[in-house]
């Protein structure tokens, strides 16, 4: 599977893309917004990260996707669908970028990209995402895709120690087609 965009190419991640993907979800500013990982990452957890992702994509319970520029070949974050509920047509998407990349539009672009594939390719019927409050860069990420703001939780999350509020987006297939 590979999904193209205008700069972007978004395939499924590898073993061989630890060495460049590790050390940019291993950096606190990252970590902090990332809702599934802890920081810091334990560097003997990544590999076999990727081959249960994997596995669970051959499954079709999640779809990971490394984000990689298609200039360099370079893989700068990831994205995918977490938590596919096949009986409900739903997904909930999720992505994180490198902070060298940050401020590129690479995560709109690459949202923009895995929403075409989940209502197009997957047939889904809803795509949801959520992000901390504190994180607004994600939250403005989702807006300009489409995406509706449909409400927040206090105390959602629970990381390093601290409870966090969260924003729930999300956007139905009718919606995403009815696109300019």
């Amino acid at each position: 599977m590979l999904l193209e965009t205008e700069r972007l190419i978004l395939r499924p991640i590898e073993e061989t893309d630890v060495p460049a993907l590790f050390p940019l979800i291993n950096d606190a500013d990252v970590a902090r917004n990332l809702m599934r990982v802890p920081y810091p990452y334990p560097e003997e957890q990544y590999a076999p990260w990727i081959r249960k992702a994997r596995e669970a994509m051959e499954r079709k319970e999640q779809y990971d996707m490394a984000v990689v520029l298609k200039e360099t070949g370079l893989p700068i974050g990831a994205i995918g669908f977490h938590d596919v509920v096949w009986s409900h047509m739903r997904a909930e998407m999720g992505y994180w970028f490198g902070k060298p990349y940050w401020g590129n539009g690479y995560a709109t672009e690459a949202a923009m990209g895995m929403l075409q594939f989940g209502f197009d390719e997957l047939g889904l019927e809803r795509i949801h995402a959520y992000s901390f409050t504190r994180n607004k860069a994600s939250a403005n990420v989702l807006r300009k895709i489409g995406m509706t703001y449909e409400g927040s939780a206090r105390h959602a999350f629970r990381k390093n120690g601290e409870f966090l509020d969260i924003f729930l987006f999300g956007i139905i297939r009718e919606e995403f087609a009815a696109r300019p």
